[in-house]
């Protein structure tokens, strides 16, 4: 494996910490040395992974000191809410935070894709969809699911949604994962994909994003009632 993949482990791995409050907020990072020993890695890596981590706003640099961690929930990027969510962290306030933004970005989306969508975006769109009917490996239906989620917001042609979708990718594929497991639900989400594709063909913005809001709605009831069970076992 080259560096950089494994420089990409070592920053996940360093994320999950904070995540998981391992490294607590207000805490500082252990030194430099101590990080490059831990994982048997050059001072360079670590320098580029905290400076990932700052990026992202889950630490800040304090001269002469080394990395503090930030109270991430408050001040971080999207890309932390990405992260905790990725990671399993499923509290209340982040399900709602990213339910809240994701609602967002695929109602509006969704909205506007209605006035913008091409021939080629509908038969596109309408492609996933006829695939989601097809498999039977819930894995690979959780990529498709957000395929089409991700093809909504780039129908839009909306930077700040398709820009927020990207921060959020890796979270929204892990919500996918959640309710794939539950038959009934990927039934109601097929059911709700064909319904938004029918709108969308229909050039009715205001009903797809009724059925939208409806769909997103019902998944955040879903994914809160599986991970509060996931959590109680």
């Amino acid at each position: 494996m080259d560096e950089s993949n494994l420089t990409s482990q070592y920053i996940l791995n360093m994320e999950k910490r904070i995540v998981s409050g391992e490294w607590a907020v207000n805490t500082m990072l252990p030194s430099c040395r101590k990080l490059c020993s831990e994982y048997s890695v050059s001072r360079s890596v670590i320098n580029t992974a905290v400076s990932v981590l700052h990026a992202k706003g889950f630490v800040d640099i304090v001269p002469r000191r080394g990395a503090r961690v930030k109270n991430w929930k408050k001040e971080g990027t999207l890309l932390a809410l990405n992260s905790a969510v990725t990671f399993g962290k499923f509290e209340p306030d982040i399900i709602d935070s990213f339910f809240n933004i994701f609602t967002f970005i695929e109602c509006n989306g969704v909205y506007e894709a209605a006035i913008r969508a091409k021939e080629e975006d509908l038969i596109l769109l309408n492609s996933i969809i006829e695939q989601e009917a097809l498999l039977k490996s819930n894995e690979k239906l959780a990529f498709l699911y957000q395929s089409f989620y991700k093809k909504i917001t780039n129908i839009s042609n909306n930077m700040a949604y398709i820009q927020i979708f990207m921060s959020l990718e890796q979270a929204v594929l892990k919500i996918s994962e959640i309710y794939t497991s539950d038959e009934s639900a990927k039934q109601q989400c097929m059911k709700m994909h064909k319904d938004i594709y029918q709108s969308l063909k229909e050039r009715d913005g205001q009903k797809a994003k009724w059925e939208m809001q409806t769909l997103l709605d019902h998944l955040k009831v879903l994914v809160t009632y599986k991970t509060c069970n996931l959590k109680g076992n």
